[in-house]
């Protein structure tokens, strides 16, 4: 008889072990996250701050952020005209999908980068050309987050480049 209720006991301690989890992860409502990219001759850096825009159960994507981003680029140029060495700045949506702490990321937004060329001319004694220009902000990637803790960030995109960061949730 001690065997059998052993045996009972354990069963009924094993179905609340195996039931399924439907509780719904919440996304945090904001994140601040920092990232180094390369593309081995032009190197970038940026802060971003997402604000949690929507929170879906239903289609691919789960979670809608705004996305604000300030960095800059350094390009190795041996010219001396300073080419692609500038200040970025950005905002857009990202969108991820996944389960957990793991997502798959896609962004999209405009970004304006401010590049100034040291070329010395006779047209231009000053020796500064203003190349700034709006751009395309795209990026793919991985992210691990909670919802309230560590961000780590992986992928490639343009003005990124192929990135790496860490960041805060909250």
């Amino acid at each position: 008889m001690k065997k059998n209720s052993l045996f009972i006991l354990l069963v009924l301690l094993s179905v609340d072990t195996f039931s399924q989890n439907n509780s719904v992860v919440e996304a945090p409502k904001n994140v601040i996250h920092g990232s180094l990219g390369t593309a081995i001759a032009l190197n970038s850096g940026h802060i971003s701050y997402d604000r949690l825009l929507k929170q879906s159960e239903n289609g691919f994507f789960k979670s809608y952020y705004l996305t604000a981003k300030a960095g800059g680029n350094f390009g190795i140029d041996f010219s001396g005209s300073n080419g692609a060495t500038g200040n970025l700045f950005g905002v857009g949506v990202t969108a991820l999908t996944g389960q957990g702490k793991n997502h798959f990321e896609v962004g999209l937004g405009l970004g304006y980068f401010m590049d100034t060329k040291n070329i010395v001319s006779a047209s231009n004694p000053f020796g500064s050309s203003d190349e700034s220009t709006f751009y395309p902000s795209v990026s793919i990637g991985y992210r691990k987050q909670t919802e309230k803790g560590f961000v780590f960030r992986t992928g490639v995109g343009i003005a990124e480049w192929a990135y790496f960061g860490f960041g805060y949730s909250f």
